[in-house]
């Protein structure tokens, strides 16, 4: 009897509790949380109000760890290129804005400017000494101060590089043609008058040749400066150069009439030339054609000053070529073709120059910036 009771007992605990299928029971199961993965219920088993933040497992905890020092690690190199392993990666990067490499342009760029700017300046300031001074005195000051000539011919240098023409290239191409056309047995003299750093010289000799034979030219040039530059170069007065009478066949005058004694020049240019010789000019148009325009200004200005205004107020290319014909040149050839410079061919007239007339075209005076 009492065993019996106890078998009925067992039975009854080890059944399903009431209400409970075993289809729930499989469901129940299936929900319940591992105990890999964070718990979203209570201990009761009812789901919370809001969701927990999940929470990390210790392995991908430790990835994150390892990830988050590579980042910062990373970041302490691009800080500082010197130190760690980048050190010599970073140093030779030109891609990195800190590298010495990378800053070095942007001052030699700045430096250039300056200088650009200081070389325009000292230009600009002798430009005026030369047109306003007679061409001993000028001679004087170069030769006692020879590197003002380089600073001089620097900024002109810079100044031709924006024309669209130079009349140096103009004359050249018409002493090497007409040099051809005249089939001459000797070679043809050129007196070059203010040859600057002698380019006139420089491109006859390389691009003229005998025979066609190389190292061979057409011409004999004489360069005259107020410094000599180089080999090719003579320092002197243009009013007084070391040439004889009658041995010239062409005398130039490339941008190079400055001074207040330019029948000086011209004077002396007629004594080198031979009798059938010429003189070929290149000048600057505003100062052969010109007219102020500021005439009130100029009078109040003189009125001030206690002086009477005796500047002209204008010129034409009529009047220049009339003073070279009184000093012994006739005009046979005008090429106004460009806007900028003017180009004149002359020849002996075979009259004497006029030893008492004087003459000086407008100077090119610059703002003062």
């Amino acid at each position: 009897m009492g065993s019996a009771k106890k078998r009925r007992h067992a039975k009854l605990s080890s059944a399903e509790p009431p209400g409970e299928s075993t289809e729930a029971k499989k469901v129940k199961k299936k929900d319940k949380p591992s105990s890999d993965e964070p718990s979203t219920t209570t201990t009761s088993g009812t789901k919370p109000s809001e969701e927990k933040p999940e929470t990390w497992s210790k392995s991908k905890k430790k990835r994150m760890r390892m990830l988050r020092a590579k980042e910062m690690k990373k970041d302490s190199n691009n800080q500082n290129p010197s130190s760690g392993k980048n050190k010599s990666t970073a140093s030779s990067s030109p891609d990195d804005d800190d590298s010495p490499d990378s800053k070095k342009p942007k001052t030699s760029t700045l430096q250039d400017a300056f200088k650009a700017r200081l070389s325009g300046s000292r230009f600009r300031i002798l430009n005026e000494e030369l047109y306003t001074t007679t061409s001993k005195e000028s001679f004087d000051r170069f030769s006692s101060n020879p590197e003002l000539f380089e600073q001089y011919h620097e900024g002109f240098r810079h100044q031709v590089e924006s024309w669209p023409v130079n009349p140096v290239d103009v004359i050249v191409r018409w002493l090497i043609s007409n040099s051809k056309k005249q089939q001459q047995q000797q070679k043809c003299v050129v007196a070059d008058f203010g040859c600057g750093d002698a380019q006139l010289a420089k491109d006859l000799l390389s691009k003229s040749s005998s025979s066609g034979k190389k190292g061979k030219s057409n011409f004999t040039i004489h360069s005259f400066d107020l410094v000599s530059q180089n080999d090719l170069i003579t320092a002197c007065d243009m009013s007084n150069v070391p040439l004889p009478n009658r041995s010239v066949d062409v005398a130039v005058f490339c941008l190079s009439l400055m001074g207040t004694n330019l029948a000086d020049f011209i004077r002396e240019a007629h004594r080198v030339l031979k009798d059938d010789g010429k003189v070929k000019i290149a000048e600057v148009r505003s100062r052969i054609e010109y007219k102020h325009s500021q005439k009130s200004k100029q009078k109040k200005q003189a009125s001030d000053n206690g002086a009477s205004n005796k500047e002209k107020s204008a010129g034409t290319l009529d009047e220049f070529v009339e003073v070279l014909s009184q000093l012994g040149f006739e005009c046979v050839k005008k090429d106004l073709s460009n806007k900028m410079f003017l180009v004149l061919e002359l020849k002996k007239s075979g009259k004497a120059p006029n030893k008492k007339l004087e003459f000086s075209a407008k100077p090119c005076i610059y703002k003062r910036r």
